[in-house]
């Protein structure tokens, strides 16, 4: 495991790495658990509902999970 040294910011914002963020898709919205354990604080990332749903439904709604959320908006739009 790769150790890096990154800054704080004013009101705690703190910027991960791109290659973290490529290597565990993380972007703009998503939801990441912060866990504290002893001396240490964790980071994992949480994925959306929508993802999950992609993967259930195998392609009938959308391949991924941008695409089922635009199924389901408009679905939500019909009613």
């Amino acid at each position: 495991m790769e150790t890096r040294t990154i800054r704080v910011a004013d009101r705690g914002y703190v910027v991960l790495p791109a290659k973290l963020r490529r290597k565990y898709n993380i972007k703009k919205g998503t939801m990441l658990l912060l866990r504290e354990e002893a001396d240490e604080i964790i980071l994992k990332p949480v994925p959306s509902f929508t993802d999950r749903l992609a993967g259930l439904t195998k392609g009938s709604f959308g391949q991924t999970g941008d695409e089922i959320q635009k199924w389901l908006d408009r679905e939500r739009e019909e009613r």
